[in-house]
């Protein structure tokens, strides 16, 4: 069964994707991966009730208790392909969340990589 209007909000797990020649929507927990079975994967959860709406930090920890975490872009084409579905996504679709974050600590460089960090550890390439 295929998500209803009445979904409320959109939480980025592990990583969003559409798959290439896909017709419709995903399924909250479907999982999907480039070329089939190859990784990286990608993991939708939908939340239906705006209630379940989730802050920065409990989007993480949602998706430690899942088991991934929430996505750390490695690439240009990684990132050009997340921009691809969140342009397919509605306005009631609600929220995303990315593994960015801005890193509050005193002698942060000006360089804006030395800014942000992923939540998974690796720092930003480009």
């Amino acid at each position: 069964m295929q998500p209803g209007p009445a979904l409320q909000a959109v939480l980025l797990a592990v990583l969003l994707a559409e798959p290439r020649g896909s017709k419709g929507r995903l399924l909250s927990g479907q999982l999907v991966c480039r070329g089939g079975t190859r990784r990286p994967c990608y993991k939708v959860i939908y939340f239906r009730d705006a209630f379940q709406r989730l802050n920065f930090e409990e989007a993480e920890e949602a998706c430690r208790r899942d088991g991934g975490q929430l996505v750390s872009i490695e690439t240009e084409d990684e990132q050009r392909l997340i921009e691809k579905f969140i342009e397919n996504l509605l306005a009631s679709d609600g929220d995303f969340w990315i593994g960015l974050r801005r890193l509050e600590k005193e002698g942060n460089s000006t360089a804006c990589q030395d800014l942000y960090a992923w939540t998974d550890g690796s720092t930003s390439q480009f």
